[in-house]
């Protein structure tokens, strides 16, 4: 065994001086800010079965090797790690090993939004025989984790993932109806999640996932709105910016259980979404259509931005249909402003 492995092996055994001390004399690790903190953080909080390899994989973005330096010049930042998918990833792998700690699946947040379109869904109120509409303004929050199941199945770089979604729109503004739940999203999901760096035309596939979700309003009666899908998603970057193309085919039901037989021509059959990362802003677009029968669909406009540590600003512009299940055939225009918890990059 090398000395710089032997230095490794001893490493995953000893309290952190000694790992960073190993590190810094085998000059096996490039040695960044980024990594040194992630490092600190995780030795201070891990499980205590947890080695110091797991957490020098976690660190440095496992699948990515490490060169040693070949001067005395600090050794340069690899270009993975330059990447803000690398950086979730390896933040993401550093909760995993942490325990009591959740990790974020879909971006965090609460808003204050209000809905510029004047319409009555007498259905989407809590009581289905009232007549008088809902509030333009309401409180809409998003809160989404997700969590490991299989890791490196069959020693791949392909993991298997499971994660629930909750998204709910909150009539605070009602009080004469005691500030009701307007409608709560429900949306379990499992995929597999494969990490890659395919070149084509100036893009790099990061990711090539496929899998099955579920959402439901968790309602019944005529107010009762679910689908099944399943879908595709790859995702590329180029710089700063990053992208994710997601085909889906809904899995039909029987017509007498089917709740909202005609989702499919208003929610369409793809979404598109990029992310542009500049200054530790990010700004979003999101779009889905039918491409047929009017071209139905929605896009939706984002932008979060840092305000103090771990909290950030966030602005949301929606237009169209299917913001919400219960209005998945009614048109929303609606604009928000609140603060986002985490983001997806």
């Amino acid at each position: 065994m090398s000395g710089k492995k032997a230095a490794l092996h001893a490493c995953g055994k000893l309290l952190l001086p000694c790992c960073l001390l190993a590190f810094h004399s085998t000059g096996v690790l490039a040695q960044t800010e980024a990594f040194k903190e992630c490092v600190l953080e995780l030795m201070e909080s891990a499980a205590s079965d947890v080695t110091v390899g797991d957490i020098r994989e976690t660190c440095m973005a496992a699948e990515q090797p490490v060169a040693p330096a070949a001067s005395a010049e600090p050794a340069a930042v690899p270009e993975a790690h330059k990447s803000a998918i690398d950086r979730r990833l390896a933040m993401e792998g550093a909760t995993e090993v942490v325990p009591f700690v959740m990790t974020p699946h879909k971006p965090n947040y609460i808003i204050y939004s209000y809905n510029f379109k004047d319409y009555v869904n007498p259905r989407a109120n809590p009581q289905p025989d009232e007549t008088e509409p809902n509030k333009h303004s309401e409180v809409d929050f998003q809160v989404s984790i997700k969590f490991p199941v299989w890791r490196n199945m069959f020693n791949t770089k392909t993991h298997l993932f499971a994660a629930y979604t909750n998204r709910s729109f909150w009539q605070v503004f009602d009080h004469n109806d005691s500030s009701p739940f307007r409608e709560t999203d429900h949306e379990p999901e499992l995929w597999l999640s494969h990490r890659t760096r395919w070149k084509m035309f100036g893009l790099t596939n990061r990711l090539i996932q496929a899998g099955f979700v579920h959402q439901s309003n968790g309602r019944s009666g005529e107010v009762s709105r679910s689908w099944n899908r399943v879908y595709a998603n790859m995702i590329f970057e180029r710089g700063n910016f990053y992208f994710g193309l997601k085909p889906w085919l809904r899995i039909q039901e029987d017509s007498e259980d089917d709740d909202n037989p005609d989702i499919e021509d208003y929610l369409g059959y793809f979404e598109f979404q990029g992310i542009y990362n500049r200054n530790k802003s990010n700004y979003g677009l999101f779009f889905r259509n039918t491409l047929k029968d009017g071209y139905r669909g929605a896009v939706q406009l984002d932008w979060g931005f840092p305000v103090h540590d771990h909290l950030r600003g966030y602005v949301q512009y929606f237009y169209g249909y299917g913001e919400s299940l219960i209005d998945y055939n009614n048109k929303v225009n609606k604009l928000g402003i609140g603060i986002k918890l985490t983001d997806w990059l």
